[in-house]
């Protein structure tokens, strides 16, 4: 019987898109994601003695059964159902890989019981054994698997378990392999070569190692099917379809549109002509707009001056910090129709300091040509020019950071962003705008530059960051004053801020808000009074949750506001508002209760170091149907006659 399963509404469950499930020794996280409502809650299942703690949202379920058999009855629900295609699925481990090794057995069985392969473009594979890996390819629908990622299994790699995988194949596979690795040896050679006999099976093959053990043996022994590139690292490449390189030598540049069945002097003449070639860029988006400006200078020229609509709907970027400056930017590109493309910068510097990742990039390395923070430059350059002619509405633009060593500052970087944007004749238009920060000008720098008009849901972030048992970092206070005073502010309908926010809540205005989500210093009877009275006055007002850290909450909360519907311990209370003139209240639920959470990592002793700390306290105003309170009473006509 399934479990948190049933806490999906149909929805939810018909729209599945992305799975992420990471394994650890006592517990399991497990999340699904969807495309139309982003990341579902996180679900975790957790070995609780001998039974299973289950926590997700703000709900806790006690299951008197094993943990990893209580997760595997919600993931055979979950698998057994799905209808439509996967967009990933996300395996990773940690710990000794017991838990691991169940349920990939389990994983094996649901997958075969299923009356059909189940559709998955891409699947990655973090800390996984490959023959754990493979062993669930062969029933994944092999018209649909498009990108094969193994990260860092478990030392030492076995690539014959590639092979014996590869065997197991049947079907018309043609996927992009990509293997990163700790380590190479000087005996691998001959089980690589073996590769090229089932290359049948892939479009590209690339195995990125750390350490490259006898690389002069290596060469002379690598089979000619394979090419050894030497950059800030060395890696294997097999195939003609590449979606990876080295320098910009090493990659293959994308084809150029060919004009067949009609002579050049034609050809020009239609494509030079402005009329019928504003014609063809209407058909066309950004990456095929990008090829046909290469075709000449001609053609460049034209396309230039109709400036055509590039139809870009989506535009992450991940800068990564270390050493003081960003030595690598992996920016991502989505089309209205689908399409997308991945796009790595990067500063050459010490191999060791390579980062891990689990996504195909087209390389590009251009310290020699303009400095250390040449990365930086292409990037934000290569961001102008194809959001120069944007006119369409995107659905985002999101700037994620990464620090490792110490905590880098990003005012400068948005700054630059801000800069690209109020270049354009018109502002950018982006329905959501996301961006992890660590003070309010850094937000300062870009916010303004977007239009205000089309903005509806603006998301304010955590940047990630490394834990490191020997620096102690502090999560800085974050004001939001000049930020509130902004029109974007004014005019988006959602908010969700994950730092601790200091500016007093009468101060943020917030208020027009549909939907939000932030966490607070501190929360009193007075903020949860003024919350309550100016919610029930507003017109958009859909749900409210406000986390915070500490409570001046007291006896006068009850005075204020008037006594709660429900009462447990006076840690947990429940209020009902009725909303004037309608047929609605605000449910308000009060959860001051001290909860512990633990945080840890393993050092390399692999003692575990934990650290205790309290979630924080919850208020949430949700607006609800008066059906669904307690209030509500069946029409005399509607009620059971017993």
């Amino acid at each position: 019987m399934p479990f948190a399963y049933d806490l999906f509404t149909q929805q939810h469950k018909s729209n599945i898109d992305r799975i992420v499930l990471n394994t650890y020794d006592n517990k399991i996280e497990f999340q699904l994601q969807c495309e139309a409502d982003g990341c579902l809650p996180e679900i975790s299942y957790e070995k609780n003695g001998l039974a299973t703690l289950i926590t997700f949202e703000q709900k806790e379920i006690d299951v008197s059964q094993n943990f990893l058999d209580v997760f595997l009855e919600d993931l055979k629900m979950v698998l057994m159902n799905q209808k439509t295609v996967l967009e990933f699925l996300q395996v990773s481990s940690e710990g000794t890989g017991i838990s691991t090794e169940k349920c990939f057995f389990r994983l094996n069985e649901i997958l075969k019981a299923r009356t059909s392969p189940i559709a998955v473009k891409r699947v990655y594979f973090t800390e996984i054994t490959v023959s754990q890996g493979m062993s669930i390819i062969r029933y994944l629908n092999p018209d649909v698997l498009s990108h094969l990622h193994f990260s860092y299994p478990p030392e030492p790699a076995s690539f014959e378990g590639f092979l014996n995988g590869f065997k197991c194949l049947e079907g018309d596979y043609r996927f992009i392999l990509w293997i990163i690795v700790e380590k190479i040896g000087k005996d691998d050679v001959m089980v690589i070569n073996e590769f090229s006999s089932f290359s049948k099976f892939f479009r590209n093959l690339t195995i990125f190692p750390d350490i490259l053990e006898h690389e002069d043996e290596w060469r002379a022994n690598l089979s000619d099917d394979f090419k050894l590139i030497k950059t800030h690292k060395c890696f294997i490449e097999n195939g003609t379809n590449h979606m990876c390189g080295g320098t910009n030598e090493s990659v293959q540049k994308e084809k150029t549109p060919v004009i067949s069945d009609v002579c050049e002097i034609t050809a020009r003449t239609v494509l030079e002509n402005p009329l019928p070639m504003e014609l063809i860029l209407k058909q066309l988006e950004c990456f095929d707009i990008e090829r046909l400006r290469k075709v000449n200078i001609g053609i460049r020229e034209c396309i230039d001056a109709i400036k055509p609509d590039p139809h870009i709907e989506k535009y992450y970027f991940f800068f990564d910090f270390t050493y003081g400056g960003c030595y690598q930017i992996d920016a991502h590109v989505q089309l209205e129709s689908g399409k997308s493309k991945e796009i790595r910068y990067w500063r050459d510097i010490n191999r060791s300091q390579h980062p891990r990742k689990k996504c195909e990039f087209f390389y590009q390395n251009y310290q020699e040509n303009f400095g250390a923070d040449g990365c930086v430059y292409l990037c934000l350059n290569d961001f102008e020019t194809s959001l120069r002619h944007q006119n369409s509405c995107m659905e985002e633009l999101s700037i994620f950071y990464k620090w490792h060593v110490f905590e880098a500052s990003y005012e400068e970087l948005s700054k630059y962003f801000g800069e690209v944007l109020r270049r354009r004749e018109h502002p950018l238009k982006t329905k959501k705008f996301s961006m992890e920060f660590n003070s309010q000008m850094e937000v300062m720098g870009i916010l303004p530059a977007i239009d205000r008009n089309s903005l509806k849901i603006i998301e304010l972030l955590r940047p990630c960051k490394r834990k490191d048992k020997y620096i102690g970092f502090e999560e800085p206070p974050i004001e939001v004053e000049q930020l509130s005073q902004t029109d974007q502010w004014n005019n988006a309908e959602k908010l969700v801020s994950e730092l601790t926010i200091t500016t007093p809540i009468e101060k943020m205005n917030i208020m027009h808000f549909s939907k939000l989500e932030i966490l607070v210093k501190t929360l009193s009877s007075q903020d949860v009074n003024y919350l309550k009275t100016n919610l029930l006055n507003s017109p958009t007002f859909q749900k409210f949750k406000i986390s915070f850290w500490e409570s001046a909450i007291d006896e006068s909360l009850h005075e204020l506001i008037g006594e709660p519907y429900r009462n447990f311990s006076d840690v947990k209370k429940v209020w009902y508002f009725r909303i004037q003139n309608t047929d609605y209240y605000i449910h308000m639920v009060l959860d001051t209760r001290d909860v512990e959470e633990e945080e840890g990592e393993e050092d390399e002793e692999d003692v575990k170091l934990k650290e205790v700390k309290l979630k924080p306290k919850l208020v949430i105003f949700k607006r609800v149907a008066k059906e669904n309170t307690p209030f509500f009473e069946l029409p005399i006509d509607q009620l059971a006659i017993h």
